[in-house]
């Protein structure tokens, strides 16, 4: 928008004091700024730098003729320069009128960092019109960041967390002297400085921001990857605390932004980590199940069963995953864990039921893999129902397998119906009943064959339409 606001020698000006400049700011100054603007609105940047007022008050004004001399130039030259700055984002400019008369207010602005100014289409596009596409590129090459090869290094850097102790009280209710301090500075900060304010969820975005703000990581980049961290926190049962850790792993330490897939890549090696040992899943379980809830639903299961479901909430997904594959001496395929990541990125199913899902389909179904199309119907099927806990999950098993289930099918006084509980569960009855793994192991197997085919048919059917 044109300046039509009067501007004489004897008009005031104030220079508000602004951060002095980094050398690497100083640097994007001279190397892409320059070439914009020319060498008068330059030296017009830095003449303004050396009236800043400490003080920021409006009476102690000096007058545009100070300045013209310090340059040397009339005044539609000072103008022209003026504008160059402000178009280059360089420089806000403020018009007022008091009892002292007419003044301006210039407010100095920070060079964007190189890799912003390159990200900006119209001061890249303008650079290049301006330099030419060989001095555009000798540009970029020298601003390229050359980071270290750090792949066969280990990172031992010290979490804040881990050399200071912070009372856990203060970090989610900050005391009323650093809300004050937020509040002064939050006023004074230019609004598209503002980090972004990420939305509440079960994942403490709060202490997240903390700790990333504390590695200068982009928290804007942040919030654009959120699914990304919701569904990679899932999945592997990732802590807000070990999130910020890998997130900061990843970022550039010059720019403070990051990968979205080297942050894959990354979680995938760290995590996807060899299966426990049914014993190991089985002393889980017990002594889990002393924390299981004693409610309506949980006292019509078996012991085993109760195992399962507590198993199965304190779980994160691919750990699950990964436990059944190492029953069945498997182990879990690349197209699996999309699957289980497509799956909790819709959020239709909570991780507990979602474990339900997998155990369903490769325990009771004994499939040797999970398959897309099954995996779809079945946890469709559940969310219909509003299956939104495992013991849910098991009772709505029941009743649907309960009508084809006849007295007869029983040996030694005991039900058919145990191919919902894992084999590790199996075991310990086994054991404590003095019966014989392998014996009764068969004798589960052919029933369930026989009685899956019938309670199925209809999961089946709506599977093979969708092939």
């Amino acid at each position: 928008m044109p300046n039509d606001e009067p501007l004489t020698p004897k008009t005031g000006l104030v220079v508000p004091q602004a951060p002095a400049l980094s050398a690497a700011q100083q640097a994007v100054l001279a190397e892409l700024y320059l070439p914009l603007m020319g060498p008068l609105a330059y030296s017009l940047y830095a003449a303004l730098r050396s009236l800043q007022s400490s003080e920021n008050e409006l009476s102690n004004r000096r007058s545009h003729a100070e300045l013209l001399g310090i340059l040397n130039v009339d005044l539609p030259t000072v103008l022209a320069a003026r504008r160059k700055l402000e178009a280059t984002g360089l420089l806000r400019s403020y018009y007022q009128q008091d009892e002292l008369g007419a003044m301006y207010i210039y407010q100095l602005q920070a060079p964007l960092l190189a890799l912003q100014f390159f990200a900006d289409d119209l001061l890249s596009v303008l650079l290049l019109d301006t330099v030419g596409e060989l001095r555009y590129q000798q540009l970029a090459s020298d601003f390229a960041a050359q980071p270290i090869d750090l792949t066969a290094a280990k990172d031992v850097t010290a979490n804040i967390l881990e050399v200071f102790h912070v009372d856990s009280q203060k970090v989610t209710t900050p005391p009323l002297s650093v809300q004050k301090v937020r509040a002064q500075l939050a006023a004074n900060e230019p609004a598209e400085d503002h980090s972004p304010v990420l939305s509440d969820d079960d994942f403490d975005w709060q202490l997240l921001g903390q700790i990333l703000k504390q590695n200068y990581v982009d928290l804007k980049q942040v919030a654009s990857s959120r699914q990304l961290i919701i569904t990679e926190s899932r999945v592997y049962g990732i802590s807000e605390i070990e999130m910020a850790k890998l997130i900061s792993e990843v970022a550039s330490l010059t720019t403070g932004q990051f990968d979205e897939n080297q942050l894959k890549l990354l979680i995938a090696r760290r995590y996807e980590r060899p299966a426990v040992s049914s014993q190991q899943v089985a002393t889980e379980a017990t002594v889990a199940t002393t924390t299981t809830k004693d409610n309506k639903a949980s006292a019509q299961l078996s012991t085993a069963e109760q195992q399962l479901v507590t198993y199965a909430k304190q779980t994160a997904p691919y750990d699950f995953l990964s436990a059944l594959k190492q029953e069945k001496h498997g182990f879990v395929t690349s197209g699996e864990n999309r699957l289980v990541h497509d799956l909790i990125g819709r959020g239709v199913l909570p991780n507990a039921v979602i474990n339900m899902v997998i155990y369903y389909l490769l325990q009771n179904r004994e499939l040797a893999a999970l398959n897309r199309n099954l995996l779809e119907t079945v946890a469709n099927d559940w969310q219909q129902h509003g299956i939104t806990t495992p013991e849910a999950a098991l009772m709505y098993l029941k009743q649907r397998k309960q009508p084809k289930s006849t007295p007869t099918r029983r040996k030694n006084n005991r039900p058919t119906r145990k191919e919902i509980m894992p084999k590790w569960a199996q075991q310990q009855q086994q054991t404590e009943s003095g019966k014989q793994p392998a014996q009764t192991g068969k004798q589960i197997t052919a029933v369930q064959r026989k009685q899956l085919a019938d309670r199925l048919a209809k999961l089946e059917t709506n599977s093979e339409k969708e092939d």
